[in-house]
């Protein structure tokens, strides 16, 4: 399986300006994860499923409510999505960030 390289080389969340700019994708930390979850956010919009296994981020839904309850305008569709080994998920989370 071939994975795309996470963009560890991002903005960190809004106040976070004295933390290094570098995302640690081996720092499971909740401020990391919302970290890298922003991240991923800007390139596009993300499903649980990549959020997990191309992001490293093993619990997205509370870290997204996380975002949103610091001001970031984060809507959700539900979708359908395959995991890396095969199996159908039917209302799988999709996060698009809202521009701004």
């Amino acid at each position: 399986m071939i994975i795309a390289p996470r963009n560890d080389e991002a903005p960190r969340e809004r106040g976070d300006s004295a933390k290094p700019k570098t995302l640690n994708p081996n720092n499971t930390s909740a401020s990391n994860a919302r970290a890298i979850i922003l991240a991923a956010l800007r390139t596009g919009p993300q499903t649980t499923v990549a959020l997990r296994h191309e992001h490293g981020v093993m619990s997205p839904a509370p870290r997204v409510l996380e975002l949103r309850e610091r001001g970031y305008q984060i809507d959700t569709v539900r979708v359908h999505a395959a995991t890396p080994d095969g199996v159908n998920h039917h209302s799988v989370a999709l996060y698009m960030l809202a521009p701004g």
